[in-house]
C-alpha cells in the first residue's frame, strides 16, 4: 500500500518532487526517447581489408581476425591480419606516394585536403562516434562530445599550419621526411589517429598506421577513399 506522501502525484514546477521515488523501487514517471546514436546511423561491413594505395585488399596470406564490441562480446567484424609483405608493400606505396605527389604538393593544397578531412568528419561525427563506441566501448556521451569534435579540430588547426611551416621553425627550412610509421593504441582509436596524422600530412609525410587490433574499425572507416579522396594513408593491422 503506498502512503499519500509517497504516491505519485502530477508534476506542476520545474523541479522533480523528492517523493517520485528514483532509486527507491518506484517506477520512474517518464520514458526515455529513443537514443539519436543509434548503430544504424552506421553501415558495418562483414570484413574489412588492408587500406592500400587507395583501395582495400586482403591479406596476402589470407588471415583474419574479428572485431569484438566489449559491451555485448559480439564480434562486429572480421579484420584483415597484415604480414611482413603487406607491410613493405604499404610502405613502398606510401613512399611512392609521398615522392610524387603529396610531398611535392605547396602548403596551401595540403590544407585544402587537411579542411576537407575537418568538415567531412564533423559531417559524419554521428557515424565515427558511434563507431569508436561499439568498437572500444566507450560511453556514447564521451565517443560523440570528446572524441570526435577534437579529431575534427586536430584537422581545422594543422590545414592552418600546413602552409606556415616556416614560422612553426624559425631560421630553419622545413621540409617533410618521407614517411610516418604510427602506433596507435586502444583507448583513444580516431583521436590519437588524428594527434598522429595530422601534423604528418601537414608537413607533407605520408603515413603507415597501425591501430590497435582491439579497435580498428574507426581507422578503416577514416581510411574510406571517399572520405576525402586522398592517396596518403594506408593501414596494416
Amino acid at each position: 500500500m503506498t502512503t499519500e506522501s509517497k504516491a505519485l502525484r502530477p508534476w506542476s514546477g520545474d523541479r522533480a518532487p523528492a517523493d517520485w521515488g528514483i532509486g527507491d523501487g518506484q517506477a520512474v514517471p517518464w520514458e526515455y526517447a529513443p537514443a539519436p546514436e543509434s548503430k544504424d546511423v552506421v553501415s558495418i561491413k562483414p570484413r574489412y581489408g588492408l587500406f592500400i594505395d587507395g583501395r582495400e585488399v586482403n591479406a596476402s596470406d589470407g588471415g583474419w581476425f574479428p572485431s569484438v564490441n566489449p559491451a555485448t562480446e559480439e564480434v562486429i567484424a572480421q579484420v584483415a591480419k597484415a604480414t611482413t609483405a603487406d607491410i613493405d608493400r604499404a610502405i613502398r606505396a606510401a613512399r611512392r606516394a609521398q615522392k610524387t605527389r603529396w610531398g611535392n604538393l605547396p602548403g596551401r593544397e595540403r590544407a585544402k585536403y587537411l579542411f576537407r578531412i575537418a568538415r567531412i568528419l564533423q559531417e559524419r561525427s554521428r557515424e565515427f562516434a558511434v563507431l569508436e563506441s561499439m568498437d572500444s566501448g566507450k560511453p556514447i556521451k564521451e565517443s560523440r562530445d570528446v572524441d570526435v569534435p577534437l579529431v575534427a579540430n586536430h584537422f581545422w588547426y594543422y590545414a592552418g599550419w600546413a602552409d606556415k611551416l616556416e614560422y612553426a621553425f624559425p631560421g630553419r627550412v622545413a621540409k617533410p621526411l618521407g614517411v610516418a610509421a604510427q602506433v596507435i593504441p586502444w583507448n583513444f582509436p580516431l583521436l590519437m589517429l588524428a594527434w598522429k596524422i595530422a601534423p604528418a600530412l601537414a608537413a607533407g609525410n605520408t603515413v603507415v598506421l597501425k591501430p590497435a587490433s582491439t579497435t580498428p574499425l574507426s581507422a578503416l572507416l577514416f581510411a574510406e577513399p571517399r572520405s576525402a579522396g586522398r592517396p596518403t594513408c594506408h593501414r596494416a593491422s
